[in-house]
Formats: C-alpha cells, sequence, structure tokens
C-alpha cells in the first residue's frame, strides 16, 4: 500500500512530466554495432570451436544461438557479405542441426534455428530449415506442453 501511495504522489507532484530521453544518432549507434560485431568475429574467428560458459559445449546452442540471430539481425540492416558468411559457415558446420537432434525438446538447443531461417529467406533452399521444421513440428504434435518453463525459452525457441 505504501508503494502504491508513493507512486501516486510522484505522479501528482509533477514527476511525470520529465522530459524524455533522446534517442542515441542512429550513424553512431550503427558503428557502434558494426565495431562490437567485428571484435566478436576476430576474437571468435573460428565458429566450430565450442563455448565455454561454466563448460563446454557446442556452438549451436543458445550461447551462440542468441549471437548469430543478432548478426542476421544487423546483417539486415547493413549486410555484408562476410557476415552472411560467417552465420553460413557456422549452419553448415552444424549441418542445420541442433545439439540433440531434430528429437530435442530443449529450447536451448532451437536457438539456432533463429539464424537458420534468416539465412534461408536470404537464399531459400528446403535443407537449410528441414531440421528446425521437423523439431518444432514434433514439438507442437505432441500433447506435451511443459518443456520450456525458464523466462528466455519462448526467445530461444
Amino acid at each position: 500500500m505504501r508503494k502504491q501511495i508513493l507512486v501516486v504522489l510522484l505522479l501528482l507532484s509533477g514527476w511525470s512530466s520529465l522530459p524524455a530521453q533522446s534517442l542515441p544518432d542512429r550513424k553512431e549507434t550503427l558503428k557502434t554495432i558494426i565495431k562490437v560485431n567485428d571484435y566478436f568475429m576476430k576474437k571468435y574467428a573460428d565458429y566450430t570451436r565450442p563455448s565455454y560458459v561454466s563448460k563446454f559445449r557446442p556452438s549451436n546452442i543458445w550461447t551462440r544461438g542468441v549471437y548469430y540471430e543478432g548478426l542476421m539481425a544487423l546483417h539486415t540492416i547493413y549486410p555484408r557479405s562476410d557476415y552472411y558468411d560467417y552465420a553460413y559457415d557456422w549452419a553448415d558446420f552444424h549441418k542445420w542441426g541442433m545439439r540433440g537432434g531434430n528429437i530435442t525438446r530443449n529450447a536451448d538447443d532451437h536457438c539456432c534455428g533463429q539464424a537458420y531461417i534468416e539465412l534461408y529467406k536470404i537464399s531459400p533452399d528446403p535443407a537449410k530449415i528441414k531440421n528446425i521444421k521437423a523439431s518444432m513440428d514434433m514439438l507442437v504434435n505432441t500433447p506435451q506442453v511443459n518443456d520450456w518453463t525458464w523466462i528466455d525459452a519462448i526467445q530461444m525457441g
């Protein structure tokens, strides 16, 4: 109750009329994103190496899948062949598949599929999405519904 009263008092006192922050300059933002991504690509030039987060894990689970999802978003607004090639070579190395294969129910394993789909949209080839589609079809067509119980599972999957 005290928190609710405090919020009301803040709103009544004009706190809500504070000016909004301005957005950062788009060119500067893009420049920073490119700089950070180029650093990542240089530091992790070998996309075949496992990721290390508390232990070694294949580079096609969420720890890299999230990065490649972002890389494909960057490629959408700032296309560069080295971005595409880096993502394509990574996906191809993993045979467009997931840790745990097509029967995995783990959203961490599905995260890579987002990059596979983006690569497919650029250059359609059913082989690129065959595995992620098979896995998603399996998930949707089974009665089990409690696989993704952690907060970011929906984003991963």
